[in-house]
């Protein structure tokens, strides 16, 4: 038997380095699909892609000049589809910068009317060296795209593009066939839907290095029509699910499993009739000591996330004889995710000799995963019904909501580059009891409008804001009147009349002065070689807020230098970004040096001329 479980809590990865390319490699493309997102962690993943960087989020929110050029550089390769609804509605920094995901995130809504809630990342890694092949990294998660720091499980695998068929991945390439027909309020971005296409062709030719101990791996999707997978049921079971139900529970164990456990939460469990809990021989939850910050499924005000604790991790072990199967993935021992299959879930299920991957009370013990967990006491986790019922009342609205599709007409006010925004809804929503408020995200709540009239189809004024801010994404806040309970999250709409250098305005915003100006050169020249040695080094002034048309003082000439050797892709960059600024003012003047435009003409002139980037 291996001593190295899979389900041990001290096998860590971070989420950073699980996405970032193999030595030598680049990023070409990548999906995503998760239940919910907040827009920092998305944000924060293209500058990680871009810098192969693993400083942590809080560093990386602290550079906007990063985050830009990430986004800039990444946004357009990735593609990102969640639950409608399901965008936290309050970013706490660098909210401007929430439009440059307006085409990489796509909304969705699971078909058969549960939730959406898969959480894949599928990426695609180009060499440098063009003789060795392309690479394709799959990882399937607990997790969702938030800044939860919970206890979750994540399944990493790496392989390559071959040349011929290889089965086993219809599944996953289903589920990338499907997304663009779940899309919510408007039609999927022709971006998202060539990176589609592309993974989807890659997945046909690509076998998987599979974990230590396993010898084979199987996917399977739920909730897209067809027949709904459940996990093996063997002589003994374990059922690791911070959310659960009696008929799912019930399900999973037959009179023929001979030894069942469950981890699950308190709180959860205390739902469970006690008929069903003796089906288990061992029910346990995580130890208090050992619980952590977590952003679970069933949202709440973002402020309430920060004192949320428990597990959010997903795992079935089956053990058959001389086999053993451990299926990680995003669903739960719930009915909608398991039974009737109304959730759009993913699951892998590994399968290896248990003589090698160890016994379910073997992934259990105390000098495993069990040392973190305690016996579950019946007595905790009662539930308050009221505040149940509250809840229910707020998810019922929000499906309501996510389902419609809003759009947002933009005028243009004055001739400094004032917009005015009036919001429609295409269809009547009586919430009953719900009070709507909505406001556009980049200027906070307190730039609230009620949304009665809106939701009576009636047109609504967002107010009048400068271009940069623009966007198509909404804040809303929910509010159960009987109750006081209620729950803010945002929404993308359709946007018209947007003017075409909305971008240029968001860029012109961060890039300020002269220093900024030449902090950002700096981005846009680093050596893909060594990325990140240069990323945190944005921040500061110091040798950056003069130019003298030496570069005595900065290494940029040397860049220019080196980026006019490759392929120039860098320096056609360098061409955008001026093209963008353009005249722009800063403090002590024209934001891009007068001395440097003049040096910039002799590059310019013999850079070579830009190519189109190919797909791989």
């Amino acid at each position: 038997m291996s001593t190295d479980s899979p389900l041990d809590p001290e096998n860590r990865r971070l989420y950073g380095e699980m996405l970032r390319p193999p030595m030598g490699y680049v990023l070409d493309c990548a999906a995503a699909t998760t239940y919910s997102l907040d827009f920092e962690t998305a944000m924060v993943i293209p500058a990680t892609l871009a810098f192969h960087a693993s400083e942590s989020r809080a560093e990386t929110l602290a550079s906007p000049l990063a985050l830009l050029e990430g986004l800039e550089r990444m946004a357009g390769r990735i593609a990102i589809f969640c639950e409608a609804g399901r965008i936290q509605g309050v970013p706490r920094q660098v909210s401007r910068l929430c439009a440059l995901l307006e085409d990489t995130v796509t909304e969705v809504l699971a078909p058969k009317g549960g939730a959406f809630h898969p959480k894949l990342w599928l990426l695609r890694y180009r060499p440098l060296d063009p003789a060795q092949q392309v690479r394709i990294r799959l990882a399937i998660l607990s997790r969702n795209l938030t800044k939860d720091t919970s206890w979750d499980l994540c399944l990493c695998l790496d392989g390559m593009r071959g040349a011929t068929r290889i089965p086993g991945n219809e599944a996953l390439i289903g589920l990338l066939q499907a997304l663009p027909d779940l899309a919510a309020n408007r039609s999927t971005p022709s971006r998202a839907l060539s990176i589609l296409r592309e993974l989807e062709h890659d997945l046909e030719t690509t076998g998987w290095t599979l974990p230590p101990g396993f010898d084979t791996i199987g996917f399977s999707v739920n909730g897209l029509g067809g027949p709904v997978w459940l996990p093996a049921i063997g002589r003994s079971i374990g059922v690791i699910s911070p959310f659960c139900d009696p008929h799912a529970l019930t399900v999973l164990t037959p009179k023929y499993v001979k030894a069942a456990h469950l981890v699950s939460r308190a709180e959860e469990l205390a739902l469970i009739p006690e008929a069903v809990r003796a089906r288990f021989a061992q029910i346990s939850v995580l130890d208090d000591l050992a619980e952590t910050a977590d952003g679970e499924d069933t949202e709440a005000d973002p402020a309430d996330q920060q004192t949320a604790r428990g597990l959010h991790a997903k795992a079935f072990i089956t053990e058959r004889g001389w086999t053993t199967d451990i299926t990680v993935g995003s669903g739960n021992a719930t009915s909608a995710a398991l039974v009737n299959g109304s959730n759009v879930e993913v699951f892998a299920t590994l399968t290896g000799l248990t003589s090698r991957i160890g016994t379910v009370s073997d992934h259990l013990s105390p000098d495993r995963l069990g040392r973190f967990l305690r016996p579950f006491e019946a007595t905790e986790g009662a539930p308050d019904d009221a505040s149940e019922a509250a809840v229910r009342r707020l998810e019922t609205a929000r499906r309501a909501i996510a389902a419609a599709r809003f759009v947002i007409r933009c005028s243009e006010k004055g001739t400094d580059r004032q917009i005015n925004l009036e919001l429609r809804c295409g269809s009547i929503l009586p919430l009953g009891n719900i009070a709507l408020s909505v406001w556009p995200l980049t200027l906070g709540e307190v730039h609230a409008v009620p949304g009665a009239a809106l939701l009576a189809g009636q047109p609504v004024g967002l107010g009048t804001l400068a271009l940069r801010d623009v966007t198509r994404w909404l804040g809303l806040r929910l509010t159960d009147e009987p109750s006081g309970r209620s729950q803010i999250f945002s929404l993308g709409a359709d946007i018209e009349g947007l003017p075409e250098d909305r971008t240029a305005e968001i860029l012109r915003s961060i890039i300020d002065d002269r220093g900024a100006f030449l902090r950002y050169l700096r981005l846009l020249l680093l050596d893909i070689d060594d990325p990140s040695a240069a990323l945190f080094g944005t921040g500061a002034k110091t040798g950056w807020a003069s130019f003298n048309g030496s570069f005595e003082d900065t290494p940029l000439l040397e860049n220019m230098v080196r980026a006019l050797s490759g392929d120039g892709s860098q320096l056609h960059d360098v061409a955008r970004l001026i093209e963008r600024l353009g005249d722009a003012q800063g403090e002590g003047g024209a934001v891009i040096p007068p001395e440097f435009l003049d040096l910039w003409q002799a590059f310019r002139a013999v850079m070579p001329r830009k190519r189109a980037r190919k797909h791989v």
